[in-house]
């Protein structure tokens, strides 16, 4: 019997109902949505100055003992609550090769509030216009609240074993709310060489103890406690590659014996330095600071040596000395206990902190009297004046001043002097590289590219922890560039701005690795091929791409990726044949003249066939070879081709035409 039709209707309808549901269902936005983007760029939570074109993977590369990043963003559609996050171990297609997954992890980014943007900053220079929260912190936070329509960055931070296969690694980073969840995959190249452990690079953050109490709960300088918290402000230098360390000559007691003689007690020094000397990765160690300014601070005329606290002997009050008699008894003994230490070479001693040109004729009074007293010391100092002299080994200039006095300070390096730079926040003018957390995240990295543009030895910054009483809420005028971690109870918690340091530093590494193996080939030629060689002006060449100069430099994080892959690549192919190392004069990337000819020098593999500008250039029978060529009229290009019986390599040398045709 047949059904009635009233009966077949709810049926029907039912199925379309269903129907429309999965429809609406299956067009509903996800309740999570996961994108990738640069770890060079900061991520704010209500979205602005956010990537047009989010990435749908993430892909990095890095070497063997490097430590790379990676940032990507969540963002709700609906109120996520509870909201975790997920990375497992990177593995390789077809073998058991793995980075394990303790070698990667994640971090939430948390912001800090500005009210106001630094003061000497143009519109251009700055992120976005305070009051904002710029992100910064990493939290340890593992799990966090979105509210409908906001971002949440999440830091991935993949430690690559010095072992690691090299290859092509795969993985995924996830999220979940409640029964909503979001997936990316992750990807990691990693290359067949490997981050020397030894900096070549010289990096210093100053830190203070002063807020051990406040942050930290130690109550007693003499407590294990403080001496915990030591080794993890040591430990966590080590690991973003800081190879210097301030220690004060504070721990050092001294006592005044009957005789007139001053006598030392060097332990508590060596117990603070040996904190850091530990870690394995200390290159260098800053102490001294024993001048001052005179009445009115900064703007004073005056340095002066500080007065010294010594213990009388004989009845155990304390005395007052003078600089001059304290340090003429000091400065000896110290220079024997630093030689019975091994240490000496590693010294670097300040006299006082940016002397400038109204006082420097002061500060060079007191810095020769330091030299005089202990001849064996290197000085150091962060200076705001080209007007040193000799009377000191290791230059440190403000940015700002290097930038614009640069003549001034390569003579002081002609002469035989040692050159770092070092920034100072809302000192500093001119749209240069800083570091308060309204300017580019990426300028923390772009920094020690420029060390190796300039060769500039090193890099000095004031603040690894000089925080406010609340450095999330009210970082007070320096705009967190006091800081480059943030407290917790037992250590410190990181920040984009370390991180991307540290980066940079490895950055620097692997330029210094093509240098590296470039003068290992140069030592195999022929000394006529390797007088023509210069090791790091290809580095040079690969930094300026990104570092132009002092004041024009890229802010593009692939410009940086794609010069950080050239370094590493143009390294690998000098292990290939057939091998060249070929110069130009001017280098690469220079402003020349239209129909100028290019000087283009160098060593080739014997055997090799070489054309350049598809001419054939001779090569003698140590493989050297010499042409003068002009770059093509209309792109600036030199190419080259060099080729034999294994393989073929092509490559081009760019250069800037001063008027375009």
């Amino acid at each position: 019997m047949p059904f009635p039709d009233r009966m077949i209707r709810p049926r029907g309808l039912s199925v379309v109902a269903g129907l429309l549901a999965l429809a609406a269902a299956q067009a509903a936005p996800s309740p999570l949505e996961l994108f990738a983007v640069s770890d060079t760029v900061r991520v704010f939570e209500d979205g602005y100055g956010l990537p047009d074109s989010p990435g749908k993977e993430i892909a990095v590369f890095g070497l063997r003992n490097e430590t790379v990043s990676a940032q990507c963003v969540v963002r709700a559609t609906g109120n996520a609550a509870k909201l975790t996050v997920t990375a497992g171990p990177l593995k390789q297609d077809g073998n058991a090769a793995q980075i394990p997954a303790e070698n990667v992890s994640w971090n939430f980014v948390t912001g800090i509030f500005v009210e106001k943007n630094a003061p000497n900053a143009r519109p251009a220079d700055i992120t976005r216009p305070a009051p904002a929260r710029f992100p910064d912190c990493l939290s340890e936070e593992r799990q966090c609240d979105i509210a409908q329509g906001a971002l949440k960055a999440v830091y991935l931070t993949v430690r690559i074993p010095a072992g690691a296969a090299p290859g092509d690694y795969r993985g995924s980073i996830a999220v979940a709310s409640g029964d909503a969840s979001a997936a990316l995959p992750v990807t990691l190249k990693v290359y067949p060489l490997t981050l020397p452990d030894q900096r070549h690079i010289m990096a210093t953050e100053w830190f203070s103890t002063g807020q051990f109490k406040k942050f930290h709960g130690v109550d007693s300088a003499q407590s294990d406690r403080y001496w915990e918290i030591l080794r993890a402000y040591a430990k966590n230098m080590a690991e973003h590659r800081q190879n210097v360390f301030e220690v004060s000559l504070d721990p050092v007691k001294s006592s005044l014996a009957t005789d007139g003689k001053l006598r030392f007690d060097f332990a508590d020094f060596d117990r603070y330095a040996q904190v850091f000397w530990d870690t394995g990765r200390m290159s260098a160690m800053e102490t001294g600071f024993v001048a001052g300014r005179g009445k009115g601070g900064w703007a004073s005329t005056e340095i002066t040596l500080e007065d010294f606290s010594v213990r009388q002997e004989s009845d155990g009050r304390t005395k007052r000395l003078s600089g001059e008699e304290f340090l003429r008894q000091f400065l000896p003994a110290f220079v024997v206990h630093l030689r019975q230490k091994g240490w000496l070479d590693k010294t670097l001693f300040h006299i006082c902190d940016e002397p400038a040109n109204h006082n420097v004729m002061a500060w060079r009074q007191a810095a020769e009297f330091i030299h005089g007293c202990a001849p064996e010391l290197r000085r150091i100092d962060a200076i705001e004046t080209p007007h040193c002299l000799d009377c000191l080994e290791v230059w440190v200039p403000k940015l700002d001043h290097l930038a614009t006095w640069q003549d001034s300070f390569e003579g002081a390096r002609r002469r035989g002097s040692e050159l770092w730079f070092y920034t100072v926040g809302i000192f500093q003018g001119g749209s240069l590289m800083n570091k308060t957390v309204d300017v580019p995240l990426i300028e923390s990295r772009l920094m020690h590219w420029l060390n190796y543009r300039y060769a500039l030895k090193g890099y000095l910054h004031w603040g690894y922890n000089q925080w406010t009483d609340d450095p999330w809420n009210a970082p007070g005028k320096h705009l967190g560039d006091g800081w480059h971690v943030y407290p917790k109870r037992d250590g410190v918690l990181d920040s984009l701005r370390w991180e991307q340091m540290r980066n940079g530093l490895q950055d620097y590494e692997c330029l210094w690795l093509l240098e590296d193996k470039t003068r290992q080939l140069q030592a195999t030629l022929s000394p006529r091929a390797a007088s023509f060689i210069e090791p790091g002006r290809r580095g040079v060449e690969i930094a300026s791409q990104v570092v132009t100069s002092y004041t024009e430099f890229s802010r593009d994080p692939e410009a940086l990726y794609a010069a950080k892959r050239q370094a590493i690549e143009e390294t690998l192919s000098l292990d290939s044949s057939p091998r060249i190392l070929l110069q130009t004069d001017p280098p690469e990337h220079s402003v020349v003249a239209n129909g100028c000819a290019i000087d283009v020098r160098g060593w080739a593999e014997p055997g090799t066939r070489l054309r350049i500008n598809g001419q054939e250039t001779p090569l003698a029978s140590d493989g050297l070879f010499l042409a003068m060529v002009q770059p093509d009229r209309k792109t600036g290009v030199v190419s080259v081709v060099a080729e034999n019986a294994k393989a073929r390599k092509a490559f081009d040398r760019r250069f800037k035409l001063r008027f375009q045709p």
